[in-house]
């Protein structure tokens, strides 16, 4: 009986450690980041909404581009704030569930006791704004082969001009010294209205490099984005070719791409046709690096396909408005918000020159200038949209802690003579911040 009953706990004994051993062994990591702004301009997306969506108050067509332009535009002052939240649960090296969620107050004062995202700001809080970016199950399924499932960051191989966005679907990917490579599949729209699955949006993704040597790699990649909720409306391919390499000081990047099939507005069909270029480069000057971008994406019936709201920014040209803010939030606007440009394409040149001033404080200083490469309108009387200077200063308050200011101002072209929505001459835009960020 003694026996019967010393077996019968060491049998409990070993199911309960074999319960607990893996929540015993599971790692919990946590990461995250907070970015706050003061922003002092006379050009955002909060107030300043000069939408090329509303017609013109003079009767004349409208112009694109004019978003956040006026005449006499009132300076603006407002606080930003995000926060962002990652939870890993690691059971070992090969298994890993990854989250990632996001808090914003897209201007503080805007509400309270509210829902909706970046809402929250007003006196009394209490709103409920938490945004959900990534859930995936992260695992190494066999010798150098990882597969990636869920919700998850992506971008493409086109320093994110087609799109770079949060996306469901799976991810596989394999990675030597030699080569690397991945194969997606992805869904961007369920849209329901018969059949789950059958009336969708979705993504086949194909990505490879090739290391020629430690400072060259040369890659290919292909998409292939259908629309099975209007099937005359997308099929559209794109494929291209991207490199990096070294020569001398200079390493230089740069792609090529271009598309084809079917792609156009709702129940018409229209053949794709668009295609870009790039070239990047970066040298060592002294202490610090110059840099140089050129982007060339055409108009018109060569007009670039991009993943709607999800693509076509370009943020290598460093910009705060001729093209997006790095550190703009929900709430960022920008003269070529995408590269598809209302159809009217893209002339974008710029140089940087980032450099260490202490140990704790380096600077940065901009210039961009960018033409429509296609006037959709032709009424407007230059293709010229502008040019911006820039410049950033960060201190390092701590290894974490990150205090800057960042400060633009665009001289306009004659795209925009007469274009706001009086059709009036809008007054150049200029945007400051005051940036504190925190990473952990």
């Amino acid at each position: 009986m003694k026996s019967s009953k010393v077996l019968g706990a060491l049998v409990t004994l070993g199911l309960a450690a074999a319960v607990a051993t893996p929540a015993m062994a599971l790692e919990n990591q946590f990461s995250g980041s907070y970015t706050g702004f003061y922003d002092l301009s006379n050009y955002s997306a909060v107030g300043n909404d000069g939408d090329s969506t509303f017609p013109r108050t003079d009767g004349k067509p409208k112009h694109d581009n004019v978003t956040g332009l006026l005449k006499n535009a009132p300076t603006e002052n407002y606080f930003v704030q995000r926060v962002r939240l990652g939870y890993t649960a690691k059971a070992s090296e090969d298994v890993k569930l990854v989250t990632k969620f996001e808090f914003d107050y897209n201007y503080i004062g805007n509400s309270s006791y509210a829902v909706g995202r970046g809402s929250g700001g007003a006196l009394g809080a209490d709103s409920v704004n938490m945004e959900t970016k990534n859930l995936y199950l992260d695992l190494n399924v066999a010798r150098g082969l990882n597969a990636k499932i869920g919700m998850q960051g992506y971008n493409d191989a086109f320093k994110g001009i087609i799109f770079d966005a949060d996306m469901a679907g799976i991810l596989l990917s394999h990675e030597n010294d030699k080569a690397s490579f991945t194969a997606g599949l992805f869904r961007f729209v369920d849209a329901n209205t018969t059949t789950l699955g059958k009336q969708t949006v979705d993504m086949i993704s194909l990505d490879g490099k090739l290391n020629i040597t430690k400072s060259t790699k040369v890659g290919a990649a292909y998409y292939y984005i259908t629309n099975d909720i209007d099937p005359n409306a997308v099929k559209l391919h794109t494929i291209g070719l991207n490199a990096e390499a070294a020569a001398g000081p200079v390493t230089l990047t740069g792609f090529a791409l271009a598309q084809f099939g079917d792609t156009g507005v709702i129940n018409k069909k229209t053949d794709a046709k668009g295609y870009a270029f790039n070239l990047g480069a970066k040298i060592p000057v002294g202490a610090g690096t110059a840099r140089a971008e050129l982007l060339y994406v055409p108009g018109g019936k060569n007009a670039l396909s991009v993943v709607s709201n999800e693509g076509g920014a370009f943020y290598d040209n460093e910009m705060i408005i001729l093209s997006r803010d790095k550190n703009a939030t929900s709430i960022d606007n920008a003269i070529v918000f995408d590269v598809n440009n209302y159809g009217q394409g893209i002339i974008f040149a710029s140089v940087g020159f980032d450099f260490p001033l202490t140990a704790k404080l380096s600077g940065s200083v901009n210039v961009g200038a960018a033409e429509v490469a296609k006037d959709s309108v032709k009424k407007h009387d230059s293709k010229y949209l502008g040019t911006e200077v820039n410049c950033e200063a960060n201190y390092k308050f701590t290894p974490a802690v990150t205090f800057g200011v960042r400060a633009g101002y665009v001289v306009l072209g004659d795209y925009f003579k007469n274009a706001d929505l009086t059709g009036k001459t809008p007054d150049d835009p200029y945007d400051v911040k005051l940036i504190a960020k925190y990473s952990f």
